[in-house]
């Protein structure tokens, strides 16, 4: 099926954010289901099966780099979904000893600009990138 919307798995504390990004990716034409936290992304992500997860790294419960732990754990396609990880201070978590955790992207949301993890939604997912940019405010 050629004309089936790819779906990304959007995880995200903060609602505001959480919102933006939904409506970015939708009007990029992509289905866009959303977690509070890592443990109600896992559950999503077990649940959908999505094309790919963008996560924050730094959230109540469990955190971006363990949710993303979780899914390279998993069998199938789950296991090698792409993953994006956000955050507003990314110097904070220390990313090459993060890398291990199967993220695939590491994206500066306090740039509050969206070009950069739109160009690697559109890349990790095999698509041209389009031009659709909104701003976030951290």
């Amino acid at each position: 099926m050629l004309d089936e919307k790819q779906m990304i798995l959007v995880v995200e504390d903060d609602q505001n954010i959480r919102v933006t990004l939904t409506e970015l990716l939708r009007l990029q034409g992509f289905d866009v289901i959303t977690a509070r936290d890592g443990d109600e992304g896992f559950s999503q992500a077990i649940q959908h099966q999505p094309d790919l997860v963008i996560t924050d790294l730094n959230m109540p419960i469990l955190d971006g780099v363990e949710l993303a732990r979780l899914i390279r754990r998993e069998d199938g396609q789950l296991g090698n979904v792409p993953i994006i990880a956000l955050s507003a201070n990314l110097e904070a978590f220390h990313l090459p000893e993060k890398m291990n955790a199967g993220i695939d992207r590491f994206v500066d949301k306090s740039l509050g600009n969206t070009t950069s993890l739109m160009e690697s939604v559109h890349t990790l997912l095999g698509q041209k990138t389009a031009t659709v940019t909104l701003n976030i405010e951290v």
